[in-house]
């Protein structure tokens, strides 16, 4: 009796999580078509970062890569997850592919702050928010390079700069006050 309840304990653990990766995957899809195209850059504006902020503190590392990870799989099998309901390979082998694999660093270390305790003050949450959208421009900024330079290997830093992160960063830093305003307001109602 006492296996048969611990086998349904696990099981039930087991289909949340999976409701959770796949709910927060469908979340992310949505937060990608609030986007607003820039003319200089194919990269354009979107609230992805957002979602991968409350990912990674919602779900932790673990799941939260593994939500990230659905939603890069389901768009990469062609379903309109990416930005501008766009979908399949070339989405991810295009100039914001490095944004997209970014997001599963990004999640990491949001996941893994929030379970070192490093989410519980104003200042350290905003400091791995910021961090979280850095490493995810690094990961855009190399992708972005490394498949430009096969075009145009005379393209200075700064160019680069302008096209992939120095856009961003008003809206990057908008996006990281309100994930920190939010955990602010979660853990004043619940009393933390």
């Amino acid at each position: 009796m006492i296996f048969k309840e611990e086998f349904l304990s696990v099981k039930k653990a087991w289909v949340e999580s999976l409701l959770y990766v796949v709910s927060f995957a469908f979340f992310l899809a949505l937060l990608s078509q609030i986007r607003i195209p820039l003319p200089f850059t194919p990269v354009p504006l979107t609230l992805q970062t957002l979602g991968i902020l409350f990912i990674g503190y919602y779900l932790g590392a673990k799941l939260g890569i593994i939500s990230v990870l659905t939603y890069l799989t389901l768009g990469a099998s062609g379903l309109p997850f990416f930005a501008g309901l766009k979908g399949g390979m070339l989405i991810l082998s295009g100039p914001t592919g490095g944004y997209l694999l970014g997001f599963l660093a990004g999640v990491y270390l949001v996941g893994k702050a929030k379970e070192l305790g490093w989410l519980n003050r104003w200042s350290q949450s905003l400091m791995v928010a910021l961090l979280c959208h850095l490493l995810i421009y690094f990961f855009g900024l190399i992708w972005f390079w490394v498949g430009f330079s096969k075009f145009n290997s005379s393209l200075a830093l700064r160019d680069l700069l302008v096209l992939t992160v120095i856009p961003f960063l008003p809206t990057d830093l908008l996006k990281s006050v309100i994930f920190v305003s939010f955990l602010s307001l979660h853990r004043k109602f619940r009393g933390q």
